[in-house]
């Protein structure tokens, strides 16, 4: 949940949020695209630096947090290679392949707010309701931990987990109100809808910048990527 905590940190606060987030996903899927059709290490390696020095010095995800952020995939990927290993498979195109995914993705998500994948959803004509209910299940989810967060701070600070007792009593008062609070913001957000009689969306788009040179350096990348493929 922190590292979730800290993407969304991040895709809020990064220089290149206000980029218009068609052109980032279009970048980020095709270059996914790529990835999964060709066993070339020329196309993992490029790809790989690429999306990792964006990350770093466009999106300015810290070192020490990009670290944070993979070292999750990074068991799963690892755990695996055990596997391929004892079947004498080819360790070095999964690995590859695999980080350079990562990275591209992380590269989507740390640089685009998740409201703005909306955007896309709307462009790619997905339903309403189904925009609505991604973007809401999103929101409650941060909005559970966060009264977590708040309400265990405030049951530490009486000494509610001071000995074992007290937190059996603790915790089940802990699960009660994180509940309580979270159907109150779910009847306001209920009661919101029915106030706009179910009409119009809920979330609503920001302002992008306007297109620029953003979309000739997604085309170079684009193209590089091709030609690599077919060379």
């Amino acid at each position: 949940m922190k590292e979730k905590m800290l993407i969304d940190k991040i895709s809020y606060t990064n220089p290149i949020k206000n980029i218009n987030p068609g052109i980032k996903f279009t970048l980020s899927m095709m270059t996914l695209v790529f990835l999964l059709y060709t066993r070339s290490k020329a196309v993992f390696i490029f790809d790989l630096i690429l999306f990792n020095l964006l990350l770093l010095f466009i999106v300015k995800v810290k070192a020490r947090d990009m670290l944070k952020l993979n070292f999750i995939p990074a068991l799963f990927i690892l755990s695996t290679v055990i596997s391929l290993w004892l079947i004498k498979a080819d360790i070095w195109t999964f690995l590859l392949r695999s980080f350079s995914s990562i990275s591209v993705i992380y590269f989507l998500i740390c640089s685009t707010p998740v409201v703005d994948l909306d955007y896309i959803f709307e462009k790619l004509k997905f339903p309403k309701i189904f925009r609505e209910m991604f973007l809401l299940i999103y929101r409650y989810i941060f909005l559970l931990f966060d009264n977590k967060e708040k309400l265990k701070n405030a049951q530490e600070v009486r000494l509610g987990y001071g000995s074992f007792k007290n937190g059996m009593k603790s915790f089940p008062m802990l699960v009660v109100a994180i509940f309580k609070k979270t159907h109150y913001y779910n009847l306001n957000s209920i009661k919101a809808v029915e106030s706009r009689m179910g009409k119009e969306f809920i979330f609503s788009h920001r302002k992008y910048k306007k297109i620029g040179f953003e979309i000739i350096f997604a085309i170079i990348i684009i193209a590089i990527n091709l030609y690599l493929v077919v060379k």
